[in-house]
């Protein structure tokens, strides 16, 4: 997962920190640039594990925590710990500390293999300073930032029992993210159902996903024949 944020074992170096903090690094950049807002920023870690979620930054809380949906806060994870943060350093700082307790297992395809999807949230409030709007204009946004699990083939893992539940459980999910995204682009069914409540992973990312949202997927692809 280097390429996409950071190891359980070893940061990135330096010159090559990974798709997260340069999205993370970016972020603030664009914030420090604009001097007609004031911008506060907070961060929450989650995992979701057999369709269960957990908060990375608090991991003594509840295990099994609620996707919530209201107008005020949009779809969140209701019980998740939001910190405030004011640097890029800080919020992989927080990346770094909840990955100790993300959950991996060793398979027969990887000693380290990830057995949740975990997401990492940024909140962003923008208060304008000067104008007709000062202190009144208000802009909100989220970045959500998601290492997904990887597909998995039984025959080739051999999982068995616990690891074979995780398998099915981290398919399921995946095939509930795709479905989602063909129904949104598929421009033939306009109005049609999309079906975010078929897994929590949608249910999160719902915001993500729909109305003037902008996504994009990174796929780590094996070259190798067999897989």
């Amino acid at each position: 997962s280097l390429s996409l944020s950071l190891s359980l074992s070893l940061s990135p170096a330096p010159q090559e920190p990974g798709v997260m903090p340069e999205a993370v690094e970016e972020l603030m950049a664009a914030a420090l640039r604009d001097d007609d807002f004031d911008y506060k920023f907070g961060v929450s870690y989650v995992e979701i594990y057999n369709e269960k979620v957990k908060d990375l930054l608090n991991p003594d809380s509840q295990a099994d925590l609620e996707v919530r949906e209201d107008a005020k806060h949009g779809t969140h994870i209701q019980g998740a710990v939001e910190l405030a943060v004011g640097s890029a350093a800080e919020i992989m700082e927080h990346m770094q500390r909840g990955s100790v307790y993300r959950t991996t297992e060793a398979t027969n395809c990887n000693e380290v293999s990830s057995r949740s999807h975990a997401v990492l949230q940024v909140t962003v409030k923008a208060v304008q300073r000067y104008g007709e709007g000062g202190g009144s204009k208000r802009r909100l946004a989220k970045l959500s930032l998601i290492d997904l699990a990887g597909s998995e083939r039984a025959y080739k893992t051999d999982n068995r029992g616990q690891r074979l539940v995780e398998g099915r459980n981290i398919n399921r999910s995946l095939l509930s993210l795709a479905n989602c995204i063909n129904a949104l682009a598929d421009r033939t069914r306009k109005g049609a159902h999309v079906p975010y409540r078929d897994s929590k992973l949608t249910r999160l990312l719902k915001d993500s996903l729909s109305g003037t949202s902008v996504a994009a997927m990174l796929c780590a692809v094996s070259p190798s024949s067999d897989q």
